[in-house]
């Protein structure tokens, strides 16, 4: 029985090849067009993060074809114009559909705004959804210690961890993972400490 050939290029080594980065297909207007529209089908964004994708888009194929993307570039401008006039770009939108998924994961305010402005979105917008989505879902209470408890049971820490009750090195290792999540120290002990029938069932 004769062995089917091994498809897997390989180098003189013998070692499988990397495969080869797809070239850039070339800049033309109607295919940034068509490249947007497709982004915007699969993935929901911010105007600037739209604009640094587009425009990691221009410079990569410009780069390789060796064509000035000067020209390219107030074609993205255009773009995000038509798209929010359409409502494809919404900036209030989008902050308050990421401000509501990221608070249902346990997130604090602080990662949250690091993550959506690393999206480009602005201080005013991100604040304004926080506001808006946190007084809809946990009312008076403060909406960071709602986060928190979300995240320590996530986790499993606090009341909801496995075990005996931690020495200090556990307590210690669960108020730094809280800390790298963005909760202040307050919020963590208090969240960590917190059962529901008033007792302290943290171990701190």
């Amino acid at each position: 029985m004769k062995s089917k050939p091994d498809k897997t290029a390989k180098d003189p080594s013998g070692k499988p090849k990397d495969r080869q980065p797809k070239q850039p297909r070339k800049i033309s207007a109607q295919y940034l067009e068509n490249s947007a529209l497709y982004y915007l089908q699969r993935f929901a964004t911010s105007s600037e993060n739209f604009r640094r994708v587009m425009t990691r888009k221009i410079k990569r194929s410009c780069t390789f074809h060796k064509v000035d993307p000067a020209p390219f570039f107030p074609i993205i401008e255009d773009m995000i114009i038509r798209y929010e006039r359409a409502g494809l770009l919404n900036d209030k939108v989008f902050a308050a559909a990421k401000v509501s998924s990221l608070r249902r994961q346990g997130k604090s305010k602080k990662a949250i705004l690091a993550k959506l402005q690393a999206k480009g979105l602005g201080r005013t917008e991100i604040d304004g959804a926080l506001t808006s989505i946190d007084s809809e879902s946990v009312g008076d209470e403060d909406p960071d210690m709602a986060a928190a408890l979300t995240f320590i049971r996530k986790k499993r820490l606090g009341r909801f961890r496995k075990g005996p009750a931690p020495d200090i090195k556990q307590q210690q290792k669960e108020l730094a993972a809280m800390g790298r999540a963005g909760f202040s120290y307050e919020i963590s002990r208090a969240a960590l400490e917190y059962s529901d029938d008033g007792d302290d069932a943290g171990g701190f």
